[in-house]
């Protein structure tokens, strides 16, 4: 037994929902593009949060490493000899 069902479409994702914006009616091409819209600025808020926390561990990692390759002198040293006559 066949089934009939619709081909696929053979053009790109991009290209269905660029023609959907085309030609839809108008109120309902906006309805989405809002939505969309705001899931796209969710999206770059958690994108950026999460790009600042690796930053973040990144740069305390690199820290750690050079105050391990580089300890800090000893208390009361400012890295001059300081000799008594």
């Amino acid at each position: 037994m066949e089934r009939n069902t619709m081909p696929k479409s053979t053009e790109p994702e991009e290209v269905q929902v660029l023609r959907f914006f085309e030609e839809s009616p108008i109120e309902k091409a906006e309805l989405l593009f809002n939505i969309v819209g705001a899931k796209m600025r969710e999206r770059l808020a958690e994108s950026t949060k999460q790009a600042g926390e690796k930053a973040g561990r990144a740069n305390g990692k690199r820290q750690k490493r050079r105050i391990a390759e580089n300890p800090a002198p000893e208390e009361g040293s400012s890295g001059e000899s300081t000799e008594v006559n």
